[in-house]
């Protein structure tokens, strides 16, 4: 007789104007330690979350460290050629802006405490079909810039996922602006 184990990474819940979702912890991976990270990933549009076409993505998040967001070329996410940004790596001390294109070329930036375990951080994310990555994290005293690069080679994206990883729980919240 054989046993199949199957843990559930997510829970959505959808309340007036916003989206919750909670992503447990998927382990030790991003693209880095595995080629097929995409399938770690909670896809957006699963959940009628389109975001490829607004460009745009306004989320809480209230992770200890280590929240990822995927900006695929594929809808479902299952594509070799993807932007993955992982907030709060290193033990939140971290950004990373990582770039899969037959390769994974990598951008880090220092933001220690960037997210917290027990209060909500608010960000903004902004792609352009002509490669700009942007991203912004709001604070009641303003906006501070993390991201803000420029692929020369910029890819389509057509799907969105989110996950959390490397021991960290998190539970995302999603302006429904962004739907």
């Amino acid at each position: 007789m054989t046993y199949h184990l199957v843990l559930t990474l997510f829970m959505i819940c959808v309340h007036g104007d916003e989206i919750r979702i909670q992503t447990l912890n998927s382990g030790e991976t991003d693209s880095f330690v595995n080629p097929n990270v995409f399938d770690d990933y909670t896809s957006l549009s699963d959940y009628s979350v389109f975001l490829s076409e607004k460009q745009f993505f306004r989320f809480e998040i209230k992770a200890c460290h280590d929240a990822f967001i995927l900006l695929s070329s594929a809808i479902d996410l299952k594509s070799d050629d993807f932007y993955e940004i992982c907030i709060g790596g290193s033990g939140n001390k971290k950004t990373f802006l990582r770039r899969k294109y037959n390769d994974v070329n990598q951008i880090v930036m220092s933001t220690p405490n960037i997210l917290g375990c027990t209060e909500k951080s608010t960000f903004q994310i902004r792609w352009t079909l002509d490669g700009t990555i942007h991203l912004v994290k709001e604070s009641a005293v303003g906006t501070e810039t993390i991201i803000d690069w420029t692929d020369s080679i910029p890819l389509l994206i057509q799907g969105v996922g989110i996950m959390t990883g490397w021991g960290s729980d998190g539970i995302w919240i999603i302006e429904s602006s962004s739907k």
